[in-house]
């Protein structure tokens, strides 16, 4: 083992090596072998930089339900050099204001304030549109047969969903994709200037439509999510609704989408898994539970030490970064038996794909219901589904996703369909 000294610790330089090529290794590779040597050479592992890295589930959920951990500056700081110092505080300013980047009280707060008005009462509500939103998009694969499933599906039904759970009016819902598409990049660690650019751009423009939707709300309040958060939000200012409403489209954009391509995946390639899965269609929520946990859409979550504390037997400092590798957490075979191998009727509790304590995901109810409806529907309708040219994904490894999905449907039957939403009426801004 070759080691160098760190203070009263060391580091392993092999390990070190091993979590660099988990990150940035072979985007053609199989990521999870680098996750896996990882968490068997150093499942606790404080880097040559200073970062604490924990590769095992116990370890991961544990420190995710610390309060001693929180969310740092570590989201921002690839944004330096790529615009003006005061656009990355005006970007950072924003993202405070969110759940995913804020920290008690100011989270404590914000979040009792969703919670009360995001219930699983009321998203249970949207289930029949739900459904009928996926009957809808299933006949689009059964007319085209062969399509590119993320284009055609994957991206448009969850934002979609939340644009309808928050109430914006169906005339503007086109517009948020490509702009939801730009602000994902903005936060991605390896943005260039031009990324940034159209990034800050897209967190402009979605942040004065929400101001603007909201004052239109307290007006004419309707029964949806943003209706009752402009005339409930107790405490949270205009920017700190705005700004969650963004991340919600964050979440359907980057987590859902990519669930329901990472889905159809694993079933393409598990044909043994499909055909058992239509067998028993009452294995569809815990399916969707293991495709979370099997090829989860972020395979990596950072915290921050927000005092001095100690992680794993590690000591920290405040500011110091922590790091789970859920690509290795959730394939940990003292949780999971046989973790790499996919198992639709799977039922040893969820993965970290949500991860857990404070910030879990707010909109993790919202996501496991769409998917649900999504893959019943799915291998409802079409006795077989199959690749109809090579799969291509994002090149990255720290987001989970595919680029392109070219499949081929083969039809059981023709779907009822059922007629669009009618407008609200509220002026069309995007």
């Amino acid at each position: 083992m070759t080691t160098q000294d760190v203070g009263v610790r060391t580091v392993d330089a092999t390990a070190d090596a091993l979590f660099t090529a988990a990150l940035w290794g072979d985007q053609e590779a199989d990521p999870y072998e680098d996750f896996r040597r990882l968490r068997e050479r150093a499942p606790v592992l404080l880097t040559r930089h200073g970062t604490l890295v924990l590769s095992r589930y116990a370890d991961a959920h544990a420190m995710f339900r610390d309060p001693a951990v929180g969310r740092g500056d570590e989201a921002f700081a690839s944004l330096r050099g790529k615009l003006p110092d005061h656009q990355v505080e005006e970007v950072e300013q924003f993202w405070r204001s969110s759940l995913m980047f804020s920290n008690p009280p100011a989270h404590t707060r914000v979040r009792r304030v969703f919670n009360r008005s995001f219930t699983p009462q009321h998203v249970a509500r949207l289930r029949g549109p739900i459904g009928a939103d996926v009957e809808h998009a299933l006949d689009r694969l059964e007319e085209r047969r062969t399509s590119d499933f993320m284009e055609d599906v994957a991206r448009s039904l969850p934002v979609d969903l939340v644009a309808r759970l928050l109430g914006v009016p169906p005339a503007d819902r086109a517009g948020f994709q490509p702009l939801v598409r730009d602000l994902v990049s903005l936060l991605e660690p390896g943005v260039d200037a031009e990324g940034a650019e159209r990034g800050l751009h897209a967190q402009r423009h979605l942040s004065g439509y929400f101001t603007e939707l909201l004052a239109h709300k307290r007006a004419h309040p309707a029964d949806d999510l943003l209706s009752r958060l402009a005339t409930d939000g107790e405490g949270c200012s205009d920017t700190e609704l705005a700004a969650n409403s963004v991340l919600l489209f964050v979440a359907a954009f980057e987590t859902t989408s990519n669930l329901l391509g990472q889905g159809v995946n694993a079933l393409v390639t598990h044909p043994e898994e499909q055909a058992r899965l239509r067998r028993d269609p009452g294995l569809v929520p815990h399916a969707v539970e293991e495709f979370l946990r099997f090829d989860p859409p972020t395979v990596v979550a950072s915290r921050s030490a927000l005092r001095f504390c100690t992680i794993a037997g590690v000591d920290l400092a405040p500011g110091q970064l922590v790091i789970a590798m859920i690509g290795g957490a959730n394939r940990d075979p003292d949780r999971y038996d046989d973790p790499d191998r996919l198992d639709v009727g799977r039922r040893q509790g969820p993965g970290l794909t949500f991860t857990s304590g404070a910030h879990m995901c707010l909109g993790a109810h919202l996501t496991r219901l769409q998917a649900g409806e999504f893959f019943a529907r799915l291998i409802g309708r079409f006795p077989h589904i199959e690749y109809a040219d090579s799969p291509l994904r994002y090149p990255s490894r720290l987001l989970r996703g595919f680029h392109r999905l070219p499949i081929t449907v083969h039809a059981r039957r023709t779907a009822r369909r059922t007629p669009a939403p009618a407008s609200t009426g509220f002026p069309r801004v995007l």
